[in-house]
């Protein structure tokens, strides 16, 4: 298998873990469900790279938000690059998941 699709596959198993959800089998290529893992509130949009760099476009973000919506669940976009996990938010949903931690 080349090394770049078990990257992928290796950083959307762990972190279905991390989150208590699933992967999506063929995420991308369905009709129904597209991003690559989702848990009952989060669908999320994996992407993964041995570079020092990432390109994310808007246009990455708004069709990974679009599919979130379409799953009635909030967006995230994970891009695991130089050992680390990075999480993108939308700055409304950053606000609220503030706004929850204050509630507490």
């Amino acid at each position: 298998m080349d090394r770049r699709i078990k990257a992928s596959r290796t950083q959307e198993k762990k972190l279905a873990k991390d989150i208590g959800g699933t992967t999506i089998s063929g995420s991308g290529s369905g009709w129904a469900v597209k991003n690559d893992v989702r848990n009952s509130a989060w669908s999320i949009e994996c992407k993964t790279t041995g570079a020092a760099r990432f390109s994310l476009t808007h246009r990455d973000l708004i069709n990974a938000e679009k599919n979130a919506l379409l799953d009635l669940r909030d967006m995230a976009f994970a891009i695991d690059m130089q050992d680390r996990t990075w999480v993108v938010l939308s700055k409304e949903t950053f606000l609220r998941l503030i706004e929850r931690e204050e509630d507490t």
